[in-house]
């Protein structure tokens, strides 16, 4: 395999966990794609290494998503990739939806009393906004984290984030984090010592943090920009729902 072609693959890989396909399901796309004719379920089996029921599931979850095609019946049905076309519009879809529902979010809170909404964009601005918030939170405060985009916030900190770290254990501050598998693994690995728990599919586009007074929405893409509510009552409904996908959460 040419590396231009391995790094379209891996494109696709991407693209297709973006679209929240599973990462058995996204494997087993990959894998037909990349042999561009029809397979059965024994070579799916074998060139994957996948255990036989994960690759039925997979087979299941891409028919449903209609990104396989059937071939034959029975005991000779094979399978093949449909067009990649579908997966990099479901990412498209996915983020606009992101998109949508944050500006819905902030139109919602438009209407409430002045002060209660803070909008900062650009990397510079929302990075001295990071330390602001931390530099005047109280010692022992706790911060909840859904982090969607938990990577990305890693890379904006690039080169402050052991400063970071380092003002936040001053602090006491304690944090409890929910991601997908890189930022948990980063979490539970790396520099930042907190408790962190996973859940499949939970990626890109936008954090969420839950302070004692606030929550603001880190949104990475298409521009850098953090939207900050100071509601109590907001802050007690995304603490409810934090609590919950805490709870189902897989821990790390």
């Amino acid at each position: 395999m040419t590396q231009d072609i391995s790094s379209k693959l891996d494109m696709y890989i991407k693209n297709a966990s973006d679209a929240g396909l599973s990462g058995k399901a996204s494997v087993v796309y990959v894998l037909l794609l990349d042999n561009g004719t029809a397979l059965s379920p024994k070579n799916i089996i074998s060139k994957t290494k996948l255990h036989r029921q994960y690759v039925y599931d997979a087979i299941h979850e891409l028919e449903n998503r209609k990104l396989i095609m059937v071939v034959g019946v029975s005991k000779a049905v094979k399978y093949l990739a449909a067009s990649p076309d579908k997966i990099l519009q479901e990412v498209e879809k996915k983020r606009i939806e992101t998109i949508d529902s944050v500006q819905s979010l902030m139109k919602l809170y438009s209407k409430s009393p002045a002060g209660i909404v803070e909008v900062i964009s650009g990397s510079q601005a929302v990075i001295e906004n990071i330390f602001k918030v931390l530099n005047e939170a109280t010692e022992g405060d706790r911060l909840d984290i859904i982090g969607g985009a938990g990577m990305s916030f890693v890379k904006l900190m690039e080169g402050r984030i052991e400063e970071y770290e380092e003002l936040r254990a001053k602090k006491n501050i304690k944090i409890r984090y929910i991601g997908s598998g890189k930022d948990v693994e980063y979490n539970r690995s790396v520099i930042i010592k907190n408790e962190s728990r996973n859940i499949k599919g939970i990626e890109n586009i936008v954090n969420v943090s839950i302070r004692p007074n606030s929550i603001s929405f880190d949104i990475y893409e298409p521009e850098i920009l953090t939207v900050i509510v100071k509601s109590e009552s907001a802050v007690a409904s995304q603490r409810a729902l934090f609590e919950i996908l805490w709870s189902a959460a897989e821990k790390q």
